[in-house]
């Protein structure tokens, strides 16, 4: 945590203890699939909840046990098998037993009976992953409404939009929150997608079934079914031990997130510098300040979303070679490396996506500044329009000779304005026609019915709250100060 700022957010989704966790549920799931094929009774599956509660082991003895497996599933299975026997030591007149092929199985027997380690680990990251994207969800939903806030309240607010780093054409600030919210949309259907084909791993030592078949004869692949169910997974049909396709469709969703909300945070930390001054997070106590420089105030959360999306597509590469290495029925070294990489996308992302929610809900908009950018560039910012709508006129083509010089140097409008009459007189074109031809709120395209296109768009969501959102000021291109 000391050096990846904000893990906090994460809510613990990814640490250990919650690993564990997620393993002991795969695992309490599997008792009560064997209930419902009849293998076992009420009995075990309650000692087994009962004992599967992960502040109950030993996280740290786990930890150092699982070198000796290659994995914690080992390690964890002999800590839970241990509090099932104290447990049943404690209360002897608790005879807890299962029925599998009609002989008796002490309590102990019973966990993890057909599955292999393979299952139980893939199954809780899986279980992890479903949990954070409901989590990433939420905070993208909030983040979402933010912008449809912003795009509705400055859909006239003029910019200079700018390509290459230079000034290109008038635009607005309402059109670029449109365009963050479509893309925060477009990642928010894709982790809905995503969530619900994320899988349950079910195919013991071999992915052949073998001993899930020998416990209940024709009921195998119900029987991984009926796990996808308890967990809330969605059933592959199939093991998958080295068919990574799941774990890289996560890992990809993570990275789209990441890309679509870097951006966003990009264009903030641009504008958040002093020399443009469009755009500032909202002031937090403590936050934003330098060690040494006591007049900072550092776009800090924006600058976490970016670290995050740079390195999220290294991530998701990790993930990707990993698969192309899985061999056999059950991969070498592939399947391993593939639990970091994963668990650090998974938070990495999270909080990226809660950080920009705080960022975007409260995000200062210097309407003044962005206007006297406008002003500055001058005529040159609609100098599209003025070439094209001057040489349509009579003797055009002479006034767009004399033009194209004067708007490479940004003239200013008294200074066009001479030079515009000394080639088409007031017949052709009068002094309203130049005023509105440099006017750059009358060359600002189609950026009103692509802002309702977005909103449109995100208030057709079943989640959608557009009653929260304020009425647009009638003019808010002649707004002052700060929103």
């Amino acid at each position: 945590m000391l050096l990846e700022p904000g893990t906090e957010r994460s809510g613990g989704i990814t640490d250990d203890r919650a690993v564990l966790q997620a393993m002991l549920d795969v695992e309490t799931a599997w008792v009560r699939v064997q209930h419902r094929l009849g293998l076992v009774d009420d009995r075990v599956v309650t000692a087994v909840t009962t004992a599967a509660e992960a502040d109950r082991h030993d996280l740290a003895q786990i930890a150092r046990a699982a070198e000796d497996g290659g994995n914690s599933v080992i390690p964890m299975l002999a800590s839970l098998r241990e509090i099932l026997h104290e447990q049943h030591t404690a209360d002897p007149s608790d005879a807890v037993h299962s029925v599998g092929q009609g002989a008796a199985v002490d309590l102990d027997g019973a966990v993890h009976r057909g599955l292999t380690s393979q299952d139980v680990i893939d199954t809780a990251l899986m279980c992890i992953g479903a949990r954070a994207l409901d989590a990433l969800g939420a905070s993208l939903a909030s983040g979402a409404d933010a912008l449809a806030r912003l795009a509705h309240e400055h859909r006239r607010t003029v910019r200079v939009a700018r390509t290459l780093g230079q000034p290109a054409l008038p635009t607005t600030f309402g059109l670029t929150a449109a365009d963050w919210l479509t893309a925060l949309d477009d990642v928010r259907d894709e982790l809905a997608d995503t969530r619900g084909s994320l899988p349950v791993q079910c195919g013991g030592a071999a992915g052949t079934l073998a001993a899930i078949e020998a416990l209940a004869p024709g009921r195998s692949l119900e029987a991984a079914d009926l796990l996808a169910e308890e967990l809330g997974l969605a059933s592959h049909g199939r093991p998958w031990h080295t068919d990574r396709a799941p774990v890289t469709r996560l890992g990809d969703v993570l990275v789209r997130t990441a890309d679509a909300m870097g951006r966003i945070a990009a264009d903030i930390v641009l504008s958040a510098r002093l020399e443009i001054g469009e755009l500032r997070e909202r002031p937090a106590e403590g936050r934003g300040g330098s060690s040494t420089l006591p007049q900072k105030q550092n776009p800090v959360l924006s600058v976490l979303v970016r670290s995050a999306a740079i390195e999220a597509p290294h991530l998701g590469a990790v993930l990707h070679s990993a698969a192309g290495l899985a061999v056999d029925e059950r991969p070498d070294g592939s399947w391993h490396a593939e639990w970091g990489p994963l668990l650090r996308l998974v938070r990495r992302v999270v909080v990226a996506a809660a950080q920009l929610d705080e960022v975007l809900s409260g995000l200062v908009v210097d309407v003044d500044a962005m206007r006297r950018h406008v002003d500055e560039v001058g005529p040159a910012l609609v100098s599209e329009r003025v070439l094209t709508t001057v040489a349509a006129l009579p003797n055009g083509a002479a006034a767009v000779a004399a033009l194209r010089p004067v708007l490479r140097g940004r003239a200013r409008a008294r200074h066009l304005t001479p030079l515009l009459r000394a080639y088409l007189p007031e017949a052709v074109l009068s002094d309203a026609d130049i005023e509105d031809l440099l006017d750059p709120l009358q060359y600002l395209g189609a950026t009103e019915p692509l802002i309702d296109r977005a909103l449109a768009r995100h208030d057709a969501r079943p989640d959608a709250r557009p009653d929260a959102r304020p009425d647009a000021p009638e003019h808010p291109d002649s707004s002052q100060g700060e929103t």
